[in-house]
C-alpha cells in the first residue's frame, strides 16, 4: 500500500480520489484499483479524442483498460514532461499538434529509402504466391466477404461458459440461403458466393467444423497483411510520439476525470464522455444521453439502473443518416412520455435530428409524481371498473339485438336495458356519494379538513416514502454497464443533481407551484387545528370524568337524606 497522501471529494454519495496536480498523476499507479471508478470503456460510442484513444489503446482491441491508463502516464514520464502542465493546456500545443498532424500526413509523399522500397517489393511478390493467394486475384475480395461477417459468425457458434462437454442435441448450422435477420442478409450471401463456396463448395450451410476450415484457409492472407511493411518507418515513429506527446499532455486530464473519477459528470460546468447530446420533448430538456447499438441488449440491463429511460430513434433530415439513442427521464413525470412520441436532439456537433421514443424503461421519476400515483390508480380502478360495468350492460342489450329481436318491442327493451344500466351506474355513484357524505356528517369543518389530510397521508406518503429510497438508489452504472463500460463503483446521483440531468421550463405561472402552497397550508392549519381540538376535546374528557367522580360521590348522601326524610 502507498504511503502517498490521497484527497477526496464526494460525489454520487461515493467518495472520489480528486486530482489536482501533477504529483497525483503521477502516484495513480499506488492507487488501490478498487477506486477507480472504471477498470475498462469502449472506444466507440463516446465523445472524445478517437486518435488519442487509439494511441492509448496499446493491443487494438478497442478498449482501454487501466493497464493502459497507466501506461499513458509513464510515457510521459519517460519523456520527462512535467505532469502539471495537464491541468493549464496551452495554445502553443494545440498549434504544434497541428504542425504534426500535417506532417503525418504528407508523409505518403516523401520518398522512401532502398531498403523501405526492397522490403515493400518482396512483400508484393510474397503476396501473389499461391501460398497467400489462395483465390488469385479473388482472394483480397473473398477476405473483405470473411471479415465482414467474421465476428457474427463467431457469435453464433461461439458455446456459452456453462454447456456441457457433450450435448444432447445436433450441432448448430448456420443456414446460408434463408432464415437469415435481414439486416445481414446480403452481407452473408456475399461470403457464401465469394468465399464459403469457393472453399467448401456448393454448400447452403455452414457447421462450426466447415467455419473453421474456411477461417484457416485465409490464415497466411491475414498473416501477410497484417505484415506489410511501413514506408519510413523510423520518421513516422518519431512524428507518431511527438504526436502522441501532445495529445495526451492536451486531454489526458480530462479522460482521467471521465475513468479515474467522474468529476466531469457531476460537474455543472462540464459533460462527461459518454453523454452525447441534449433531447428536447416534453418542454424538458434531458443531457444524459448515449448512444445505443442495440435496443434489445441494452434495455435488458437498463431495469438494474432504477432509472426511468427512453429509447429514441433519430434521423438526421439532411443527410439521411439514422441512430439509436436512449435518454434517462431525472425530473417531473413519465405520464406524457409514449411510444411514438416525437421530439429533437441536438448532438455535440451542432446537428439537429428528428427523434421518435421507440421503448420505455419505466420507473419512479420524482416524488411528486409518487405522491400523486395511488390516487391515478384509484381513478383508474374506478374508471375501469364503471366502463367494465356499463360494457356488460351493453352487450348484454346487443345480444339480445342479435337474436334477431328486431320489432319495435325489442328495440324498446333492449334501449331500456341500456337507459337502466346508466341509471344503476348514476345510482351506484349516488350511493358512494351518500356513504361518504354519511362519514363526514356532524363532522366540524376543522374535523373534516383533519380527516381529509390524514386521508392523503395514509393513502400517499408510503408511496413517497418507498420511492425516496428508490430515487435514492438509481445508478447511471448499470446503463454504462450496458453501453460497454465496466464500471466499478456506484454512480448514483441526488433528487437535487437530477434537476440538472433534466430541465424543465423555468417556473412562471406554474399552477403546480400554488396547488404545492395550497396542500402544505392545508396541512399546517389542519395541523394546528387538529392539535387545538385535541387539546379542548382532552380537557372536556377530563372535566367530564370530574364531574362523574363527584357526582358518583355524592349520590349516597342524597339517597341517605331522602330515606330520613321518609320516616
Amino acid at each position: 500500500m502507498s504511503d502517498y497522501k490521497w484527497r477526496w471529494f464526494k460525489a454520487g454519495n461515493i467518495p472520489q480520489v480528486s486530482l489536482q496536480n501533477g504529483d497525483d498523476i503521477a502516484n495513480l499507479a499506488s492507487l488501490d484499483k478498487k477506486y477507480f471508478m472504471a477498470m475498462s470503456m469502449p472506444i466507440k460510442s463516446i465523445r472524445f479524442d478517437n486518435r488519442m484513444l487509439e494511441l492509448m489503446d496499446a493491443d487494438n482491441d478497442g478498449r482501454i483498460r487501466i493497464s493502459e491508463v497507466l501506461s499513458a502516464i509513464e510515457f510521459l514520464k519517460s519523456k520527462g514532461v512535467d505532469l502539471n502542465t495537464l491541468f493549464s493546456p496551452s495554445k502553443e500545443d494545440e498549434a504544434a499538434l497541428s504542425e504534426i498532424v500535417k506532417k503525418e500526413a504528407d508523409l505518403a509523399a516523401i520518398e522512401p529509402s532502398e531498403a523501405d522500397k526492397k522490403a515493400l517489393e518482396d512483400w508484393l511478390e510474397k503476396g501473389n504466391s499461391a501460398e497467400v493467394a489462395i483465390l488469385g486475384d479473388k482472394t483480397a475480395d473473398a477476405f473483405a466477404a470473411l471479415t465482414a461477417v467474421e465476428g457474427l459468425i463467431d457469435a453464433f457458434f461461439v458455446p456459452s461458459a456453462d454447456m456441457p462437454l457433450v450435448m444432447e442435441e445436433p450441432d448448430k448450422t448456420l443456414p446460408l440461403d434463408n432464415r437469415l435477420n435481414p439486416s445481414h442478409r446480403e452481407a452473408i450471401f456475399a461470403f457464401r458466393d465469394k468465399c464459403a463456396k469457393e472453399i467448401l463448395g456448393d454448400v447452403e450451410s455452414l457447421d462450426f467444423l466447415s467455419w473453421g476450415r474456411v477461417k484457416a484457409a485465409f490464415a497466411p492472407f491475414r498473416d501477410h497483411q497484417a505484415a506489410k511493411p511501413v514506408m519510413n518507418a523510423d520518421l513516422k515513429g518519431k512524428l507518431e510520439d511527438e504526436e502522441r506527446v501532445l495529445r495526451y499532455k492536451l486531454r489526458l486530464l480530462e479522460f482521467l476525470e471521465n475513468f479515474v473519477n467522474m468529476k466531469r459528470l457531476y460537474s455543472k460546468d462540464s459533460l462527461a464522455v459518454f453523454q452525447v447530446g441534449t433531447l428536447r420533448i416534453d418542454a424538458r430538456e434531458m443531457v444524459l444521453s448515449f448512444d445505443v447499438e442495440s435496443e434489445a441488449t441494452h434495455s435488458a440491463l437498463v431495469g438494474k439502473s432504477n432509472c426511468c429511460v427512453i429509447y429514441l430513434k433519430l434521423t438526421n433530415n439532411a443527410t439521411k443518416a439514422t441512430r439509436s439513442i436512449c435518454s434517462v427521464v431525472t425530473k417531473g413525470s413519465i405520464g406524457r412520455l409514449y411510444v411514438g412520441r416525437n421530439g429533437v436532439f441536438h448532438d455535440l456537433d451542432g446537428n439537429e435530428w428528428e427523434a421518435v421514443i421507440t421503448k420505455i424503461v419505466e420507473n419512479q421519476v420524482s416524488l411528486a409524481e409518487a405522491f400523486w400515483m395511488p390516487w391515478r390508480k384509484v381513478g383508474d380502478a374506478i374508471s375501469s371498473t364503471v366502463k367494465k360495468f356499463l360494457g356488460d350492460k351493453q352487450s348484454s342489450a346487443q345480444k339480445t339485438i342479435d337474436k334477431g329481436a328486431k320489432s319495435a318491442e325489442s328495440s324498446g327493451a333492449a334501449m331500456a336495458s341500456s337507459v337502466a344500466a346508466i341509471g344503476i351506474a348514476v345510482g351506484m355513484i349516488g350511493a358512494a356519494a351518500a356513504s361518504f357524505a354519511a362519514v363526514f356528517t356532524g363532522m366540524s369543518a376543522w374535523q373534516l379538513i383533519a380527516s381529509l389530510i390524514a386521508l392523503i397521508m395514509v393513502v400517499s406518503m408510503p408511496s413517497v416514502v418507498l420511492t425516496w429510497f428508490k430515487l435514492r438508489r438509481r445508478d447511471l452504472g448499470a446503463i454504462l454497464n450496458a453501453c460497454g463500460w465496466a464500471i466499478n463503483r456506484p454512480m448514483t446521483f441526488s433528487i437535487k443533481r437530477a434537476s440538472d440531468f433534466t430541465r424543465s421550463l423555468p417556473c412562471t405561472t406554474c399552477v403546480l407551484c400554488w396547488v404545492k402552497l395550497i396542500v402544505i397550508a392545508i396541512i399546517a392549519i389542519g395541523a394546528y387545528f387538529g392539535w387545538v381540538y385535541y387539546k379542548s376535546t382532552k380537557v372536556k374528557k377530563e372535566c367530564t370524568v370530574e364531574c362523574r367522580d363527584n357526582s358518583v360521590s355524592q349520590t349516597p348522601n342524597q339517597t341517605n337524606e331522602t330515606v330520613v326524610v321518609s320516616k
